[in-house]
């Protein structure tokens, strides 16, 4: 095929030599930015998008955990419960929500952490008080296990929550 090709292109004037090589440059250069360099651009531009969108959802997840933390709550940043006890703030918080009756155990742990053990505890209404908890009460979770139950969106949760400076 090629040596067909030769054959044919050596056949030619000089002037159709000429122009058929300066086309087939063309076409070249031609497939070579299509199908090569202009592809990486546009990816390019792609992920300097995603990027920048990325950076703004950073700032915003930013700026909402410094609104969440204790340090960030400014003058409302005073901690509810700071002169009760672990155990009377976690029952009485989790019956708020009404998580009271899946609350199995509710023990203190050394003197500014309480163990606790949820059974068959609706996983987002748990997960709702875990952050309540840390947010208003100014505690942190040392550790959470949670199990999947046989019904669907219930969880046995076993957590260690910790009240530093209390």
């Amino acid at each position: 095929m090629i040596s067909a090709i030769r054959t044919w292109f050596e056949q030619l004037k000089p002037r159709e030599k000429l122009i058929v090589s300066v086309g087939t440059l063309v076409v070249a250069v031609a497939l070579i930015v299509g199908l090569g360099i202009r592809p990486l651009y546009v990816n390019s531009a792609r992920t300097a998008e995603r990027v920048a969108n990325k950076e703004v959802l950073l700032a915003r997840l930013e700026q909402a955990a410094a609104r969440l933390s204790p340090a960030g709550r400014g003058s409302a940043g005073a901690i509810e419960g700071a002169g009760q006890s672990l155990v009377v703030v976690v029952d009485r918080s989790a019956r708020n929500l009404g998580l009271g009756q899946y609350l199995t155990r509710n023990q203190p742990d050394g003197n500014t952490g309480i163990r606790l053990r949820f059974e068959d505890a609706p996983f987002d209404d748990l997960i709702a008080w875990i952050a309540e908890i840390q947010t208003r009460y100014g505690m942190t979770t040392v550790s959470a296990n949670f199990d999947q139950t046989g019904a669907p969106g219930r969880v046995n949760c076993s957590l260690v929550l910790d009240r530093p400076g209390v």
